[in-house]
């Protein structure tokens, strides 16, 4: 395929033709689209160009991808500034619970990214500036997002992970508790056991990583 080979967090190879983006469609593409269509005013994630049923041309959204510190505090709350603008914008869009990649999660209060991390956002001058890779979108709680953010954004360093979970959730405007982000971590690992397209992620032992950051919630919380 003619273009430029582009790197994120995604499972599928995605390339750059010109000012869009070409990657492979999955069933669920159309409700993404609409999706996408909807957040279009809000000028952070990728706008729809075309999908021919193998694939999907989306605009391209100019920046780096995951490489702002996460030390940083003020990308981590800016960060959940983003994940909240994205949720409220998407209330009126919660009725549609078939289409998607992954089933409606109850209880359904917005429609969640589903990936919200630092490999799927593009930072300019260090700052948030857009999302993308949609394809895990479906209704849900906003703590499932909230939670894998706290995941990649703040316990993948070692170091003040209790003040910076209180930043990102001070600024997002929520309360999280350590057994909802034990829960999403236990759905990922599930999801690289099971999943065919994990083979990279089973190699690399993620599956051990995650549950060393479960023995850390349960020690802490006890």
């Amino acid at each position: 395929m003619d273009g430029e080979l582009l790197t994120g967090g995604g499972l599928n190879q995605v390339f750059r033709v010109g000012d869009a983006v070409r990657r492979p469609a999955g069933p669920w593409a159309p409700r993404v689209h609409e999706l996408l269509r909807h957040l279009a005013p809000l000028g952070i994630a990728p706008v729809p160009l075309g999908l021919d049923g193998e694939h999907e041309l989306l605009s391209y959204l100019p920046g780096d991808v995951g490489h702002v510190p996460l030390s940083d505090d003020t990308a981590l709350v800016e960060s959940a500034l983003m994940l909240r603008r994205l949720h409220d914008s998407t209330l009126g869009l919660v009725d549609r619970r078939d289409g998607w990649q992954h089933p409606a999660r109850e209880p359904v209060e917005v429609v969640l990214h589903g990936d919200f991390a630092p490999y799927n956002i593009v930072f300019t001058d260090g700052r948030p500036t857009g999302v993308f890779d949609w394809d895990s979108a479906h209704p849900g709680p906003r703590w499932w997002d909230v939670s894998w953010a706290v995941v990649q954004f703040v316990l993948a360093l070692p170091d003040d992970r209790e003040r910076r979970t209180r930043l990102f959730c001070e600024a997002y405007g929520c309360v999280l508790e350590d057994d909802q982000v034990i829960a999403r971590l236990e759905d990922m690992i599930q999801t690289i056991r099971d999943h065919p397209a994990f083979v990279l992620q089973r190699a690399e032992g993620h599956e051990a990583y995650y549950v060393g950051l479960i023995r850390y919630l349960q020690a802490k919380r006890a």
